[in-house]
């Protein structure tokens, strides 16, 4: 059983076929209270646009912190599923989950301080936090990060792998968002020697075990788990082909394109790197593709055989699923890591 000390007026939430129960705190919501838990609850986003954290709702009330209609269909939401990032238990509840609720990698803080923030491109500072004790995660997952004096913690992918072993220093590819009051923090001078908490892991986005062609599209920051993946895939042997498409708005907008290099050379398989620019001033000297990265893809050769990772803005990844699944690949090859500022958030 996994429960929580009673500090204020708890529910009781029951799953199906199922000796797992939760007591969940008055304003915490069903998927905060099984990732506390230690549960791996399937999740991309956590609010609401993906409508991967699905559960049935057998018994009991919920409020919503936005509509499910949102994400699921309508024989979905007659049935009673809702989405457990926006549902908040207003009795004791029973629930039932499509597949067996695994125990994940244990969610815990820590105490970090920021060691390094470098500039990586005109918008993004790669960020390096050593913690208190180490910390184990899975290439593609992520952290909650909290800073002195702001309200409310902000997640950021890692932008690394770890090769076997827990680690204490984590780097970051933090995007700045203009009157985001975190990024405006941490943009508007030397933030080195700050501490921060950092709760982690999140996330169920990872490298899925297969033979099958890679095919990832990121967008602005997203590079940031795609790079993790990848170095994970090159760990285990890198003999995978990979098409990476990465969309920016201008030239001043790259980055990492040294740690791509480096991936390439090192990997024993074709790895195609295709840039393009949406915004690049009409008379520069740039080359490369121009438009949106999701006009790329249906260049991919054999594209229906991939396995494909998406990360960046919602709008982006919706519009490249809906390609993906057109020319012929199943939802089950698709993984989708939706990255949206505080602005977006419910």
């Amino acid at each position: 059983m996994f429960s929580f000390l009673r500090k204020s007026k708890m529910n009781t939430v029951t799953v199906e076929g199922s000796p797992t129960t939760l007591d969940i705190p008055a304003g915490k919501t069903l998927l905060e209270a099984m990732l506390d838990a230690g549960l791996a609850m399937p999740h991309d986003c956590k609010v609401g646009s993906c409508g991967t954290c699905k559960f049935k709702l057998v018994s009991g009330k919920i409020g919503e912190l936005s509509p499910s209609a949102l994400a699921l269909e309508g024989d979905e939401l007659r049935s009673g599923f809702r989405l457990a990032c926006q549902a908040i238990p207003r009795s004791d509840l029973t629930i039932a989950v499509d597949a067996p609720l695994s125990q994940g990698i244990a969610i815990a803080t820590y105490r970090g301080t920021i060691v390094a923030a470098q500039r990586l491109c005109e918008d993004i500072i790669g960020l390096t936090i050593e913690l208190d004790r180490p910390l184990a995660f899975t290439p593609g997952q992520y952290a909650d990060l909290t800073a002195p004096g702001i309200e409310g913690a902000r997640s950021y992918s890692f932008a690394f792998a770890t090769v076997g072993e827990p680690t204490q220093q984590l780097h970051f590819h933090i995007r700045h968002v203009p009157g985001g009051a975190f990024t405006d923090w941490l943009f508007c001078t030397d933030r080195t020697g700050m501490e921060l908490k950092v709760t982690a892991p999140y996330g169920q986005f990872a490298l899925k075990d297969s033979t099958a062609p890679i095919l990832c599209i990121a967008g602005g920051s997203g590079l940031a788990p795609i790079i993790s993946i990848l170095e994970q895939a090159l760990d285990r042997g890198a003999d995978r082909a990979v098409h990476l498409l990465y969309g920016a708005r201008r030239q001043s907008n790259l980055y990492a394109l040294d740690k791509i290099a480096a991936l390439r050379q090192r990997w024993m398989a074709p790895f195609e790197f295709f840039p393009a620019l949406s915004d690049e001033e009409p008379d520069s000297d740039w080359a490369g593709a121009r438009g949106l990265i999701t006009e790329q893809i249906a260049d991919v050769a054999d594209l229906a055989a991939h396995e494909a990772y998406l990360c960046g803005p919602p709008a982006m990844i919706d519009f490249a699923e809906a390609q993906l699944l057109a020319a012929g690949l199943s939802r089950s090859v698709i993984s989708a890591d939706r990255f949206l500022d505080r602005s977006n958030r419910t």
